[in-house]
């Protein structure tokens, strides 16, 4: 789940809000404090005048403080009510008889909004001073905080609907895997995950076109080969001698089951067809591919404790078969030794050591040869790797003592592909 790009995403832009939103936190603090300080600054300054207007009348001391910059307005309850204490606690810069002004209440600061009062509560009459627009705080970091807030969640917006259509490419693909069908994206935007999809969908139906192809030449694979089977087996009545006549029917019999055979292989390793897994007795699956090959007794020796292994008991013939077959073509001595550990079957054959660079994973790929043998396809070991592929088996591969071993080790059956 942490491994998603969707939920990094969203982590990284919730972290840059958290930063974002501390940061401006400590910058609106910061000027509150410069606001404080400003405004103790502007009040020192307006009880300093004040104190240097004690002497005049009142006509005289309006115009005095008229000219440095404040006005007096009627202290009404109405407008004194609107007001709040321009300080949480009583500035330490200011003289003492001020501060015990300020405790006593003959001096009170106040603020709105916009200006700065100080209201002599105890003068004849009372007196409220203005020093305007000097309370203001300042917008900009409200107004950017807002814009940059608004742009970070657009920014998140756009950013997760444009890798929005990987979900789809990821449940499309998924649905294929699964059920082997696929739903075209059909995305007409220029963004790349657009042309990614694009190119998947682009991709499927060549790849669908194969396998509509490879369908039809299989189909009629089958048919061309079923064809003269079928023809002989109807001309076998006309057949006399009985001895031919079984030999015949013997073989015929045997090319349907490959046949058949080969159809089942084809549907395990496409992948088309779940392997049918059973318990399966590996002495009884060795005698089959034994017969399959037409093998005397003493071409193939076994040593087999009978543990049980659990897969598609058909097909695993064929790998038997294979595995048998490869082991007696290649062999210096035309014999092929097969032993079983538990759920491990080892085929053993004599001969030379692979040339160079030789490997069972080259060896494995299709119409590839150890040797060059024109009576051989190359299909063998890919047959094999397959078919155990499927199996969730392993094929392991080691050469000691003059021997060649292919050690098929029958575990973990596959109950489900993931």
């Amino acid at each position: 789940m942490f491994q998603s790009i969707f939920l990094r995403i969203t982590l990284f832009f919730l972290v840059t809000f958290v930063a974002m939103w501390i940061g401006f936190f400590a910058i609106h603090q910061k000027l509150i404090q410069e606001q404080t300080d400003r405004l103790e600054k502007e009040g020192g300054d307006l009880l300093l005048v004040l104190r240097q207007s004690v002497p005049l009348e009142l006509p005289l001391r309006r115009t005095f403080l008229q000219e440095h910059g404040y006005s007096i307005a009627e202290p009404h309850p109405a407008l004194i009510q609107t007001l709040r204490n321009a300080f949480e606690v009583i500035p330490t810069r200011y003289p003492e008889e001020i501060k015990d002004s300020m405790r006593e209440g003959r001096i009170q600061i106040l603020k709105d909004d916009n200006h700065l009062y100080i209201y002599l509560t105890k003068a004849t009459p009372p007196l409220l001073v203005i020093k305007a627009d000097v309370a203001k705080a300042p917008l900009w970091p409200d107004i950017l905080f807002v814009s940059l807030s608004v742009a970070l969640v657009l920014l998140y917006w756009l950013i997760i609907k444009t890798l929005f259509p990987l979900k789809t490419i990821t449940q499309a693909i998924t649905r294929y895997g699964s059920e082997g069908v696929y739903t075209p994206i059909q995305s007409r935007k220029k963004d790349e995950i657009s042309l990614v999809s694009r190119a998947l969908d682009s991709a499927m139906e060549k790849n669908q076109a194969l396998l509509e192809a490879r369908k039809l030449f299989l189909r009629n694979i089958m048919h061309e080969l079923k064809t003269p089977i079928t023809v002989g087996k109807l001309s076998l009545p006309f057949i006399k001698k009985s001895e031919e006549k079984s030999i015949l029917e013997r073989a015929f019999f045997r090319m349907e089951h490959l046949i058949a055979e080969l159809v089942r292989l084809e549907q395990i390793t496409s992948g088309s067809l779940a392997p049918h897994l059973q318990t399966c007795d590996p002495k009884a699956l060795l005698e089959r591919a034994k017969g399959l090959l037409f093998l005397r007794d003493e071409a193939i020796e076994l040593s087999i404790d009978g543990t049980p292994i659990v897969a598609d008991c058909e097909v695993m013939v064929t790998v038997f078969k294979n595995l048998i077959d490869n082991a007696i073509k290649y062999s210096s001595e035309g014999k092929v030794y097969v032993s079983q550990t538990k759920e491990c079957i080892v085929f053993s054959n004599r001969g030379e050591a692979w040339p160079s660079g030789c490997t069972l994973q080259s060896l494995s790929e299709p119409f590839l040869h150890q040797h060059e043998n024109q009576n051989s396809f190359g299909l063998g070991l890919y047959i094999i790797k397959s078919i155990l592929d499927a199996h969730n088996f392993t094929l392991n591969y080691r050469y000691e003592e003059g021997f060649h071993r292919f050690e098929a080790v029958c575990l973990n059956p596959l109950c489900a592909l993931d």
